[in-house]
């Protein structure tokens, strides 16, 4: 059975105890801690590998959020505007 924290920050911080494995985590929401818990207690009754933490995916540079933020622009169909665009533009 999980362990649920309230932190002094406000957010939450379960903990999963099962036969001789242990692995914890911290959530915003409390509904994110209670299914997080929920699949690390099935994974391990599984014996499958628990997904602690994000530490596979490649960290993002300032170039790929800027890149994401134009996407998202053409996506709704806004023009990228004179400030922004001298802003953005790549310095020589």
């Amino acid at each position: 059975m999980p362990t649920f924290t309230k932190l002094k920050s406000g957010s939450w911080r379960v903990q999963v105890r099962r036969k001789r494995q242990y692995v914890a985590n911290t959530f915003i929401r409390r509904r994110d801690a209670e299914e997080w818990a929920f699949k690390a207690e099935r994974s391990i009754d599984r014996g499958v590998p628990i997904r602690r933490s994000r530490a596979h995916e490649q960290p993002r540079i300032f170039a790929d959020l800027i890149a994401l933020h134009l996407d998202d622009l053409a996506q709704v169909g806004k023009p990228v505007r004179r400030s922004k665009s001298i802003d953005l533009a790549p310095r020589a």
